[in-house]
């Protein structure tokens, strides 16, 4: 299957690499496609849209939802921003984030101004006042999709906790978001509990791929603590449509999902100084993909092009 877009910012635990994988066991033609951890949106920007399927990215993490509306409704303004200020220091760095950290005063901000002017302005004054408050608002957040894309880009591994220290040109990277605003427009974004969204959009031909933070294993800036995983294999569990989700090798994980199906995958470890390095991860579904996938062979996935290796290591009783 060829790829539409590749994702436009570095993300931990991304599923770039797994792609090829992750393809071959998906059911054939779902209705709905849903991802309540969109992350970096990898596995979503390179499926094929479909006009008889709809896809849905979702994150919890709201500058990660409004980087990815900006990047589909204002990719201009949002290229241009990112043009103005490429990041090389940790100082430019600092200064984003705390950047980031003023939202929620310059928005109060303007909605005090906007109550203002409906309590004190009639007809065409009041329109016009409006009209630049909206237009304030939305440059707004253009900035700070750009303050967040950059804190990605300058972090180590697009963690956006730490300074990555390593120059970093930002217009080596602005042509991803031309093809990804492109696959973008008939995709739903949404900003909800990854639980809720879940219960909300389930049905008999839904698809519901999950990439959660790894157990004991990644950092973000959203915690996912242990009864978080325990609630999203409740959840998952009493799924109508077909379920897939990704995570770490541990003994914890294939306990938990001992109902469903778990396949092994071994890949090199990009984010190892060791050469030689692997990290273990598992695709767990709620179906046999050998029977609902569209053509599922060891053979295929063998030669899909990746440097992995795949196993089916348990199956329900």
């Amino acid at each position: 299957m060829a790829g539409i877009a590749r994702p436009f910012i570095p993300w931990i635990g991304s599923k770039e690499k797994l792609i090829p994988y992750i393809w071959q066991v998906f059911p054939s033609n779902p209705k709905l496609y849903l991802e309540p951890f969109g992350g970096g949106g990898a596995l979503l920007l390179g499926i094929q849209p479909k006009i008889s399927r709809m896809d849905i990215y979702n994150d919890f993490n709201c500058d990660l939802v409004n980087l990815f509306l900006c990047a589909r409704e204002c990719t201009v303004q949002l290229v241009q921003e990112l043009k103005f200020l490429p990041l090389h220091s940790r100082a430019e760095f600092d200064l984003l984030k705390e950047f980031m950290k003023h939202k929620e005063l310059l928005q109060q901000r303007i909605a005090d101004e906007r109550n203002a002017v409906m309590e004190c302005f009639y007809g065409e004054e009041r329109e016009e006042l409006l009209e630049i408050l909206r237009e304030r608002s939305r440059l707004f957040d253009v900035q700070r999709a750009a303050a967040y894309y950059k804190v990605c880009r300058g972090s180590f591994s697009g963690t956006t906790t730490s300074f990555g220290v390593k120059p970093n040109n930002l217009t080596n990277f602005l042509y991803l978001f031309d093809d990804a605003s492109k696959r973008l427009q008939d995709v739903i974004i949404e900003n909800k509990d990854c639980l809720d969204i879940i219960r909300e959009r389930d049905g008999p031909d839904s698809l519901i791929y999950c990439d959660p933070p790894y157990f004991e294993a990644e950092c973000y800036e959203v915690a996912f603590p242990k009864e978080n995983h325990q609630r999203l294999h409740d959840t998952l569990l009493n799924c109508q449509g077909y379920v897939m989700v990704s995570y770490n090798y541990c003994p914890y994980i294939c306990e938990l999902y001992h109902e469903f199906y778990i396949f092994r995958v071994v890949r090199p470890n990009s984010m190892s100084q060791t050469a030689g390095s692997e990290y273990e991860e598992v695709i767990i579904t709620n179906y046999d993909p050998r029977k609902a996938c569209w053509q599922l062979s060891l053979e295929s996935l063998l030669n899909c092009g990746s440097e992995a290796r795949y196993e089916l290591i348990h199956e329900p009783e």
